[in-house]
């Protein structure tokens, strides 16, 4: 594959960014930051250019659902990520293993 290189790397980002806290929290606010301008560039300054035809409207909702879809996903995600580490930090363990150990 010529493009496996790529992909590794890709994954290993990904991997890295979502493991630390601090950089998931910046990329959910950088996303938030970006979703903020393209809907204030969408209703100002190319409200004009998107009133001129339906299909350039809905690529233009339809993207900003998509962005605002996958921050909500982050957001889900991290909120779920903190929950694990804090139970962690302070010792308890998963629901699961608590059962699994008690029924030995």
């Amino acid at each position: 594959m010529k493009n496996s290189g790529w992909w590794q790397m890709s994954l290993a980002i990904a991997a890295v960014t979502l493991a630390d806290r601090v950089k998931r929290r910046k990329f959910i606010t950088g996303l938030l930051l970006f979703i903020l301008a393209y809907f204030a560039l969408g209703n100002w300054p190319m409200n004009s250019w998107l009133s001129q035809g339906l299909w350039r409207m809905l690529v233009f909702w339809f993207f900003l659902g998509g962005l605002c879809l996958l921050l909500v996903l982050f957001a889900l995600f991290d909120a779920l990520a903190a929950i694990g580490e804090e139970r962690k930090k302070i010792g308890l363990r998963k629901p699961l293993e608590e059962e699994e150990s008690s029924q030995d």
